[in-house]
């Protein structure tokens, strides 16, 4: 079971990654935050990362999700967009591998052109059938010139 945490750990991180350029922010020095919990496995410390986006590449879903080329690469399908103005809402679900288990997530995040925040959830599956839930609280500012 420790295995899959560490598994699911990973498959919750590849939500963190860039994305395919679709809800328009600022360009520039961004820190983002992201806190995971995954029900019956230890507290997972938060994670923060700074990212420069340049102005070709200025979009909330670069800060979110892995690129449009690893999404491929792990066979994953992406659906989202802003459905009001300042919200996006996306789905991202991914198959399970020999080394990472699949993912099944929704987030509902709020933003301006220079902050977010939103929740995320979390189904992790591996090839074994074993499920882990969990809840991610995501958020983000960006800090200034890069």
């Amino acid at each position: 079971m420790k295995s899959f945490a560490i598994s699911a750990m990973a498959a919750a991180a590849l939500m963190a990654g860039p994305a395919a350029a679709q809800t328009a922010i600022q360009a520039g020095e961004w820190e983002t935050t992201e806190k995971t919990t995954m029900e019956g496995v230890q507290p997972i410390p938060a994670t923060s990362r700074k990212v420069c986006l340049k102005a070709n590449e200025a979009q909330l879903e670069r800060l979110l999700f892995p690129s449009p080329e690893e999404m491929t690469k792990h066979g994953c399908k992406y659906e989202g967009g802003a459905k009001q103005p300042g919200v996006l809402q996306s789905t991202l679900s991914c198959p399970p591998t020999a080394d990472v288990a699949g993912i099944d997530a929704k987030a509902e995040i709020t933003f301006t052109a220079t902050s977010y925040e939103g929740l995320g959830q979390i189904v992790a599956k591996d090839k074994s059938g074993t499920t882990l839930k969990g809840s991610s609280a995501l958020s983000g500012k960006r800090i200034g010139d890069c």
